[in-house]
């Protein structure tokens, strides 16, 4: 059998750079390995819906960036209408286990030197299907978990004097998994407007809500799904409503916001040129007017609360907050601002200005509420 000779072999090919000892001048050519860099925890989070994340987005400016469902960091710090809650200086948070993570949040506190007035556990918030109320996030027995165990241990070491009184934070955590997500330890009287009273959910910034939700949602005997804004509304303005109160309720048919304040005892003059609900036309505490909405003197009628959700332009519903701080006798109102796309950004500037530049003795807030659509609340109270 005939054999190759040696002239003929081929010649063994040198191994890869990345399988041999480079060079010292090899190695100098190569290109540096670029260090990885950690994502950055936003200086702020801002909690809101998700159908309206897009807008929230655009009035906090270039620097937002969605982080979860109704969720936007952003490199400044805002009152933003289309935001219920804010976390300042959020840090990712993780653990293998619930009751790890419950200590590790307790680690923090200790390291922060606060003892909380609450501890706040919630989930991004899920998207609306249509009227219905929101459904739960498949977080929210975690979360409702977690919150248990954390306050018993907060309350545990505070029995034993491991903690000092109690001091004006909120402990928050926004939970992305299981055992996963970002929590802040923010002061709750650091409010847009100044320092302000603790639990005054109208002027502090961040509100004293979990997860800025004021209530769960609920259902009511009612002629309409409507209450469920008024309800939240009147949890942010924090009053109590009265037999003594004369209501002022403006686009009032079919009755939904009317039904709210007949069963809190005050008596109602409903405005709609619409029919209202047979009950209520009967009820001899409501007193139902056919005529617009704008014709109404506030003052003559004797108005205590104001009530506005009249399908009308915004500046109009800008006119309503106007004659209400111009009436001596108003001491609260929830005024809605119903909104279209593209969205008149200029109107809205206006209503926050409005509130800015609130006589002393009144407080207000412009917010998206969660049974909100696409329309913010204006919210004014009287000192």
């Amino acid at each position: 059998m005939a054999t190759r000779s040696s002239s003929t072999k081929k010649k063994k090919r040198p191994p890869p750079p990345s399988l041999r000892t480079l060079s010292k001048a090899e190695a100098r050519k190569q290109p540096k390995p670029i260090a990885k860099k950690e994502p950055r925890s936003p200086p702020y989070l801002y909690v809101g819906s998700p159908e309206q994340e897009a807008l929230l987005v655009q009035e906090l400016g270039v620097s937002a960036r969605p982080v979860a469902a109704g969720i936007v960091g952003a490199d400044v710090r805002r009152d933003p209408a289309f935001a219920r809650q804010i976390l300042a200086a959020p840090q990712p948070i993780s653990a293998d286990t619930r009751e790890a993570l419950a200590t590790a949040l307790i680690a923090l506190i200790d390291k922060a030197s606060v003892s909380p007035r609450a501890v706040h556990v919630f989930t991004p918030e899920m998207a609306r299907q249509g009227s219905a109320r929101k459904s739960a996030h498949p977080l929210a027995q975690d979360a409702a978990q977690l919150q248990e165990i954390v306050q018993l241990k907060v309350d545990g070491r505070r029995e034993k004097g491991k903690l000092g009184p109690i001091t004006p934070h909120l402990l928050q955590v926004l939970l992305l998994g299981a055992t996963e997500g970002l929590v802040a330890i923010t002061d709750v009287t650091d409010g847009p407007f100044g320092k302000v009273t603790v639990g005054d959910a109208l002027a502090s910034w961040p509100v004293p809500f979990n997860g800025g939700r004021a209530i769960k949602e609920t259902s009511r005997d009612a002629p309409s799904s409507a209450h469920r804004k008024l309800d939240e509304a009147m949890a942010w303005l924090g009053i109590k409503v009265s037999k003594n109160d004369v209501v002022l309720d403006l686009g009032a048919a079919p009755g939904g916001w009317t039904r709210v304040m007949r069963d809190a005892g005050a008596r109602v003059i409903a405005v709609d040129r619409a029919a209202l609900d047979a009950t209520l036309a009967k009820d001899p505490l409501v007193t139902h007017l056919k005529t617009d909405a704008l014709s109404i003197d506030f003052a003559a009628q004797g108005a205590s609360i104001v009530l506005c959700d009249v399908i009308w332009t915004p500046d109009n519903a800008l006119v309503v907050a106007e004659r209400v701080l111009k009436t001596t006798s108003v001491r609260a109102a929830v005024i809605t601002l119903k909104l279209k796309e593209p969205i008149d950004w200029d109107t809205l500037h206006k209503a926050q200005n409005l509130v800015r530049d609130l006589p002393g003795h009144w407080t207000g807030r412009l917010k998206h509420l969660m049974a909100n659509k696409l329309e913010v609340t204006l919210l004014l109270r009287r000192s």
